[in-house]
């Protein structure tokens, strides 16, 4: 026989036979691969939550006029909790306000 045929007889010997898995390892195994595609899907959920924060952040900083470091929290929060007192009319006022204002925004992604 030529020496790649030997090559080959000595792969097969030296291979452990397939041994099949039962049911209960089955199971296990794939509910291991589920849990570890739970814990991707958790992961990138908040990847993505933390990204609209830090752009929720960054627009704010842009509507008060300064840097995301110099924003007024106080000032902020204090607006952002006076506006449940507000009626509805004022409202969608200040809303459309907003709105035209992220329209206007250069270089703004959704």
């Amino acid at each position: 026989m030529s020496k790649q045929g030997d090559v080959l007889e000595g792969y097969d010997k030296s291979r452990k036979p397939r041994i099949e898995k039962t049911i209960k390892q089955k199971i296990a195994s794939a509910q291991m691969h589920l849990n570890r595609l739970k814990t991707k899907e958790k992961y990138l959920s908040k990847s993505a939550e933390t990204r609209l924060k830090i752009i929720l952040g960054a627009e704010v900083a842009k509507a008060v006029g300064c840097k995301v470091e110099e924003v007024d929290k106080e000032l902020i929060l204090g607006l952002i909790l006076q506006s449940s007192n507000i009626n509805a009319e004022t409202k969608a006022r200040i809303k459309l306000r907003g709105k035209r204002f992220l329209e206007d925004m250069v270089g703004r992604k959704e």
